[in-house]
């Protein structure tokens, strides 16, 4: 006989590592953009949505390293920044609006849902 929780396990641990690769790799993405933009225009004003993005990301990528540890505090936290995020992006875009919200939150809307769903596979019980 088939062992139900083992799949379940062996499922989401799958989901839980995608949910972290792609949590990482968008936040490395972001922060890496974020600093070389900085260097780019060191000795420039940095505008008030500047300082917006560069608090979502830090709230997002926050939420993904506290993730490994709290799959659902993490999931919670990366998916309402990363709702934040595409609202930001948003209204702030100028043109391609819905193509700034794939790039800028969607990613990490993605890493959190992932997260809440390994959360909530690895919690659930199986009665044979």
């Amino acid at each position: 006989m088939k062992n139900i929780s083992n799949s379940n396990d062996r499922t989401a641990k799958r989901i839980r590592w995608a949910a972290r690769v792609i949590g990482i790799i968008i936040g490395a993405f972001w922060t890496i953009s974020l600093i070389a933009s900085s260097i780019a225009e060191f000795g420039t004003p940095v505008p008030i949505e500047g300082f917006i993005l560069a608090g979502l990301i830090t709230i997002n990528m926050a939420g993904v390293i506290i993730a490994w540890w709290k799959e659902k505090i993490g999931g919670i936290i990366i998916v309402a920044a990363a709702v934040s995020l595409c609202t930001f992006s948003y209204i702030e875009a100028g043109h391609n609006k819905i193509l700034a919200m794939l790039f800028s939150g969607f990613p990490f809307l993605i890493s959190g849902i992932l997260f809440l769903i390994s959360w909530w596979r690895s919690k659930k019980v199986y009665f044979p």
